[in-house]
């Protein structure tokens, strides 16, 4: 049962990622990801048929040439097509393996795919729209409060510190959890820029973290806070070479560093002995 949902949810994640690049074209050009409900292409305006756009499969059918007006089609569509069906099956084949809720395992999935989105409108625009950051940050408390289970996972101990178990109890720590994901960025952001006289962390990713730890709480975010670095350590130092580029844009690392805190957390915790400490 457990592989039949997996490749459902490898389906699913499939279908969500086709959604995802209609996102990560429009919402950076200020357009409604919804509006208009068809597709089309970005050169020609044509309408996109239905047949043209079947997930992981119309990109191979078509040669990556748009069929009205033979544009090229970015491979930037199949990769975040398959990079969202492969994470929702990997993190349902995780999540449901250690016995999380499946409302916890939705908000989770749904989690990821926005930092898909995120992750790939800052590679090419170096940008985060604070709907994705601050749009979505507002919801977290309200989440949290829905699906209280996000912050008193067994794994990582319960995170309602000085609350009982009752609403107070989540939407103290999803706030706590923005809290912690924001602060350590800012102040990474204001450290570095007197330190190199540049600057050094841009608030979007303030904003970015700030959303991220309303849904992990604490915990998991400042382990995606010091896990970022050592993917984005071994990128830049390539740019630096290659292209004498200081800047990289940060939010793909945090994206990174925060599907693992999420997947593996537990065993980072219990390997590194940090569960003693929470």
């Amino acid at each position: 049962m457990q592989l039949f949902l997996t490749i459902v949810l490898f389906a699913l994640g499939a279908i969500v990622g086709s959604f995802l690049n209609v996102c990560i074209y429009r919402l950076p050009r200020g357009k409604v990801p919804w509006r208009p409900q068809r597709s089309y292409c970005p050169h020609c305006h044509e309408v996109i048929a239905w047949y043209d756009n079947i997930p992981l499969v119309s990109w191979f059918l078509l040669g990556a040439q748009c069929r009205q007006c033979g544009s090229y089609i970015s491979p930037r569509y199949i990769l975040v097509e398959f990079l969202t069906a492969a994470l929702f099956a990997l993190s349902f084949w995780v999540l449901n393996g250690r016995g999380e809720f499946v409302p916890v395992i939705a908000v989770y999935l749904a989690l990821m795919g926005l930092l898909i989105a995120a992750s790939f409108i800052d590679l090419e625009l170096r940008i985060i729209p604070d709907s994705l950051t601050l749009g979505v940050a507002l919801l977290a408390p309200v989440v949290s409060v829905l699906v209280p289970w996000l912050h008193g996972a067994p794994a990582f101990g319960r995170d309602y510190v000085f609350f009982s178990d009752n609403v107070l109890g989540p939407l103290f720590a999803s706030l706590v959890g923005m809290a912690a994901g924001a602060l350590p960025v800012w102040l990474s952001g204001v450290l570095g820029k007197m330190l190199f006289r540049r600057e050094a962390m841009g608030f979007g990713d303030v904003k970015f973290m700030a959303m991220i730890g309303g849904f992990l709480g604490w915990k998991l975010v400042l382990l995606t806070f010091f896990l970022a670095p050592f993917f984005g350590l071994a990128v830049g130092v390539v740019q630096l070479i290659r292209t004498k580029d200081h800047h990289i844009p940060y939010g793909p690392f945090l994206s990174m560093a925060a599907v693992i805190a999420i997947l593996w957390g537990d065993r980072i915790f219990i390997a590194t002995g940090l569960s003693r400490l929470f």
